[in-house]
């Protein structure tokens, strides 16, 4: 099975965004350590003074968390569907006059707001 690297780097962002903040400080510390500034698991740990299998175990947790949340949820899948959706909608909007697809537009805005 292949990954495309930048959608599940992509996803795993996501998550974190709808997420994140029901994680534990610390775990939330350590999950934002390791995926936003890209730091190792060796400079992680020696931050908060634990071994780098701990800080993989708390990122692994925290996965798992995301992954128990949005199956339960669907909160980043909703999303994702929503994005697409405007996408198509911009695109059909092409083919309006101006003033109509600019009205089409502050509607979709309401919306989403």
């Amino acid at each position: 099975m292949t990954h495309n690297l930048p959608e599940a780097r992509q996803h795993k962002n996501l998550l974190y965004d709808f997420y994140g903040a029901l994680l534990t400080e610390k775990q939330n510390e350590i999950y934002a350590m390791h995926h936003e500034e890209d730091n190792s698991l060796a400079e992680i740990g020696s931050a908060f003074g634990i071994t780098p299998q701990a800080v993989a175990d708390t990122i692994k947790r925290a996965n798992a968390k995301f992954n128990s949340y949005e199956e339960k949820l669907g909160l980043v899948k909703k999303f994702s569907t929503q994005q697409e959706a405007l996408t198509a909608i911009e695109a059909e909007l092409m083919d309006f006059p101006a003033e109509k697809a600019t009205k089409i537009r502050q509607l979709l805005d309401i919306l989403i707001l």
